[in-house]
């Protein structure tokens, strides 16, 4: 195997997209935070949240990207469609709670 395909992002759209919602998980969050009417709910973000605010949450939430990232991409290298089913069913659920907190926010704002 070549150096440079032993290197190279597999699935890289399904990659790039969980990356992208899971981002909007953090804003959506931040957002709803900001309001003071919502908190996390995630007793281990919510734990990094209340040591070190929202550096903290952000910092666990982006690792725990990371782990998903990294994880799918080993699985690519032996079976690369059970990943995309991983990536494709992370993305989905990461889509459901951001739909969901957006949800909160216009329902807070008396919009919905």
């Amino acid at each position: 195997m070549s150096r440079s395909s032993r290197w190279t992002v597999r699935l890289l759209y399904e990659t790039s997209l969980f990356v992208a919602v899971s981002v909007f998980d953090i804003l959506m969050t931040h957002r709803l935070i900001r309001t003071g009417r919502f908190h996390e709910s995630n007793p281990v973000a919510k734990f990094f949240y209340d040591h070190w605010d929202m550096r903290g949450m952000v910092g666990f939430k982006m690792a725990m990207v990371a782990f998903v990232v990294v994880l799918t991409q080993l699985i690519a290298h032996r079976h690369l469609q059970r990943a995309a089913w991983v990536l494709r069913l992370a993305i989905c659920v990461v889509s459901v709670v951001v739909i969901y907190s957006l949800l909160l926010l216009l329902r807070s704002r008396g919009l919905v």
